[in-house]
C-alpha cells in the first residue's frame, strides 16, 4: 500500500494563480511592449573581418558599447569574421570601422559587406518566429494526440503554452532583450515541458488501469505521487547547469539562461498543476472499471503531506 499526496486539493488555487499571472504578464505585454532585439528592429548589417587579431565576439561588443553603439556582434563561421547587427544610420558604418580601428588598426579593419535591414524584413521575422511557435505546437498536439486520447493531448498543449506565455510575461515585466535566443529559450522550454508532461500523462494512464479507485482525482493524485521525485531531480539537475550559464556568462547567453531558470521553473509547476487541473475536470465524471485485473490491482492510502 503506498501513500498518495493530495495534489487535488491545490488545483483551483494553482490555476487563479496561473490565470491571473498571465492576464496581467499579457496586459503588461500591451502597454509596456517587449524590450525588441535588433534582429527584430530596422537597421544595419555589418560583416567586418579582423585581419592578425585575438579577438571574439564578446570583445568586439565591448568595444563597439565603448563608444555607445548598439550592437549584437555573432562570428559568421571563419576566424575572426563577425556579423553586426545595429540600428538605423547612415555613418553607422563609417563608425564601427573607426571604432574598431583605434582597436585593431585600420589596415587590419576590413568591411566585407553592408546590408540595410528594412522594417519590413524586422516584421516578417516577428511573423516567422510566432509561426515556428504555432507549428511546434501543433505538431506536438498531434504527437500526443496519437499516443494518447485527445483530452491528454489537450492537456500537454494547454501546460506548455502555459509556460510560453509565462516566459514572455517575465520577458516582458523584467524587459530583457527580446532575440532570436528568447524564441529559443521558449522552444526549449516547450520541449522540456513536454517531455515532463507526457511521463505524468503516462503515469495516468498505467494507473487507471491497475489502481483500485472510485475517483478519477485518486488517480491522478497517484500518477503525480508516483513521478514527483522524478519532476523534482530532473527540474533541479538541470537548472544547475542554466543558473551557471546565468551566473558565468554576458550577453545573450546570459539572457537565455535566465528565460530558461523561469522556463524550468513553470515547465515543472504546469506538468504537475495545470495539466492535472484539465485532467481532472475532463475527467470528473470518470467512472471505474467493473473488473481490475487482480495481479496488478494496487491499493493506496491517502496523506496530507
Amino acid at each position: 500500500m503506498k501513500k498518495v499526496i493530495r495534489f487535488s486539493k491545490f488545483f483551483p488555487a494553482a490555476v487563479v494563480l496561473s490565470a491571473a499571472l498571465i492576464v496581467f504578464g499579457m496586459v503588461n505585454v500591451c502597454i509596456n511592449g517587449l524590450n525588441w532585439g535588433l534582429e527584430f528592429k530596422p537597421g544595419q548589417n555589418v560583416q567586418v573581418s579582423l585581419l592578425n587579431a585575438d579577438t571574439n565576439a564578446d570583445k568586439v561588443t565591448e568595444i563597439l558599447s565603448a563608444k555607445n553603439i548598439a550592437a549584437s556582434v555573432k562570428a559568421a563561421g571563419s576566424d575572426n569574421t563577425f556579423q553586426i547587427r545595429t540600428g538605423e544610420g547612415e555613418e553607422i558604418e563609417a563608425q564601427i570601422k573607426a571604432s574598431l580601428s583605434e582597436s585593431f588598426g585600420a589596415e587590419n579593419v576590413v568591411i566585407e559587406q553592408s546590408q540595410a535591414i528594412s522594417a519590413q524584413f524586422s516584421s516578417t521575422l516577428i511573423k516567422s518566429s510566432i509561426v515556428l511557435v504555432l507549428a511546434t505546437l501543433a505538431l506536438i498536439f498531434l504527437y500526443t494526440l496519437i499516443r494518447f486520447k485527445w483530452d491528454f493531448a489537450l492537456a500537454s498543449v494547454i501546460a506548455i503554452v502555459h509556460d510560453a506565455l509565462i516566459m514572455i510575461s517575465f520577458l516582458s515585466y523584467s524587459q530583457l532583450e527580446f532575440t532570436t535566443t528568447s524564441i529559443a529559450a521558449i522552444l526549449t522550454i516547450i520541449g522540456y515541458s513536454i517531455n515532463a508532461t507526457v511521463v505524468i500523462l503516462d503515469r495516468i494512464r498505467t494507473d487507471e488501469k491497475i489502481v483500485e479507485v472510485k475517483s478519477f482525482t485518486e488517480i491522478i493524485n497517484s500518477a503525480l505521487s508516483a513521478t514527483l521525485s522524478r519532476s523534482i531531480i530532473t527540474t533541479v539537475t538541470t537548472l544547475f547547469a542554466v543558473i551557471a550559464l546565468a551566473v558565468f556568462t554576458t550577453g545573450d547567453i546570459k539572457n537565455f539562461a535566465i528565460a530558461l531558470i523561469v522556463g524550468l521553473v513553470s515547465g515543472c509547476y504546469s506538468s504537475i498543476f495545470i495539466a492535472g487541473a484539465f485532467m481532472n475536470t475532463v475527467r470528473r465524471n470518470w467512472k471505474p472499471s467493473a473488473v481490475l485485473p487482480k495481479a496488478n490491482v494496487v491499493k493506496f492510502e491517502t496523506t496530507e503531506e
